[in-house]
């Protein structure tokens, strides 16, 4: 739908009518017969028809990739990347920006592969589950579901390989809490970063078996992509050139700023050194010239009959 409003909207711009260009009037010389020029005249320039190269805009010239994929069925801010844009994408993927969902479920249910529309396989009770339980599970979730994710990869928290793990996007669950729960449906706010589709499907069916039932979901909505939120979004329904542009113009300020790299940062001293810097200003002290002012070290094992070790 993006491709082809940008395709048909900006081939209408270009519909305009083809440029004129001068061309030389050759006649022959009664005489001699020579070709020599006799005027000039404007006729279309062939080079720019459409019937001869075709239209400016084809929709084969236009790549568009996702930062994060979303599901067909999901749904909220996607931050796409178009043609020279897509070249970026890997750079603010490093970034391992932070991004909030909003999840829904409903327990006693669960679907073919925990898909939104998927058929259903198993149903189970779910009376037992009450708001207490759910917020208790999440609570221990938040606590340690960091640590968990870490320790099935076999990394330290603390080493490189752990910090490689989470830059090349494993996800990472900080925070999660429920909002809203009306049996059997329920609400989950959710900030995660490295996840997938598949992972935040799963992770209403695990929060199911792991109060002693099941769920499937049944919506799942980003509301914020790192510095991107739904008040930065362009609406199919605004898909027009104009607007395009001006949102295409919006985001590069956004990444450029939360690409920038912060400069005011405190540089790291040794005591030693601050110590040394503070007394050579003080005293106005030249290191080469009070080195030099220095007196010579004396060995105070010297002997006065000198050494020998025949």
């Amino acid at each position: 739908m993006l491709i082809n409003a940008i395709c048909t909207q900006g081939n209408e711009l270009g519909d305009s009518e083809v440029p004129t260009i001068e061309v030389p009037i050759v006649e022959p010389h009664p005489k001699s017969q020579a070709l020599v020029v006799v005027g000039k005249r404007k006729q279309l320039d062939y080079s720019l028809h459409p019937l001869v190269v075709g239209k400016i805009f084809r929709p084969e010239d236009i790549h568009i990739e996702q930062l994060q994929d979303l599901g067909k069925a999901s749904s909220g801010v996607c931050l796409l990347g178009i043609n020279d844009g897509c070249d970026e994408l890997e750079s603010i993927r490093e970034r391992a920006w932070l991004n909030d969902y909003s999840l829904e479920g409903e327990f006693g249910r669960e679907s073919h592969e925990h898909r939104i529309k998927g058929r259903e396989v198993a149903q189970a009770s779910f009376g037992h589950v009450t708001r207490k339980h759910i917020e208790r599970f999440l609570s221990k979730t938040r606590m340690q579901y960091k640590r968990v994710s870490f320790e099935f990869a076999n990394a330290d928290l603390q080493s490189q390989e752990a910090f490689e793990l989470a830059r090349q996007g494993s996800p990472i669950v900080y925070n999660v809490e429920l909002k809203t729960y009306r049996p059997p449906n329920f609400r989950l706010n959710m900030q995660v970063t490295g996840e997938t589709d598949v992972f935040l499907r799963g992770f209403i069916h695990e929060t199911g078996c792991s109060l002693e039932t099941t769920a499937c979901p049944r919506s799942l909505r980003r509301s914020r992509q790192g510095p991107f939120n739904v008040e930065h979004a362009l609406l199919d329904k605004y898909f027009h050139l104009v607007s395009i542009l001006k949102n295409i113009q919006m985001c590069n300020k956004i990444v450029a700023q939360s690409m920038r790299k912060d400069t005011d940062v405190v540089q790291q001293m040794r005591l030693t050194d601050l110590e040394n810097k503070t007394l050579i200003e003080t005293f106005q002290l030249d290191d080469q010239k009070y080195a030099e002012e220095l007196p010579e070290s004396e060995d105070c094992l010297r002997l006065p009959w000198g050494r020998s070790y025949d």
